[in-house]
């Protein structure tokens, strides 16, 4: 059995997600994140990416979807999560990312939120 090191709890997928990979990407890709943490998030991408690359992140949160927050991740892990088939198939694959440069008061807005949309939870955050 797998032990789980986190130190903060995660929160299913409630913000939104943008994320290029540094100094390659012009245009970042939007996608739902599987959960986020203080430490990081999980990701569903199309492109299975290597431990150690360094993305750009702009994570929105509902409660002020103008004020993203930017930062910057890396790579920790990335596996085969499946395919989705929409004109043609598409692997799909789990990722890992650790902030590497982030507000941690900015994240704090993303416990907050969830605390105001799922207050039977609160009490586990």
């Amino acid at each position: 059995m797998v032990e789980d090191r986190r130190i903060f709890q995660r929160i299913d997928g409630i913000v939104n997600v943008r994320y290029g990979v540094k100094d390659r990407d012009k245009e970042k890709i939007e996608t739902l994140p599987r959960n986020i943490g203080g430490g990081g998030l999980g990701l569903c991408i199309t492109e299975q990416l290597q431990r150690g690359t360094v993305l750009d992140l702009e994570i929105t949160v509902p409660d002020n979807p103008e004020k993203a927050i930017l930062g910057a991740g890396e790579v920790a892990w990335s596996k085969e999560f499946g395919t989705i088939d929409l004109k043609r198939s598409i692997n799909l694959y789990e990722t890992g990312i650790r902030f590497i440069n982030i507000n941690s008061i900015a994240i704090g807005r993303v416990y907050a939120y969830s605390r105001q949309t799922k207050p039977e939870e609160s009490t586990q955050l």
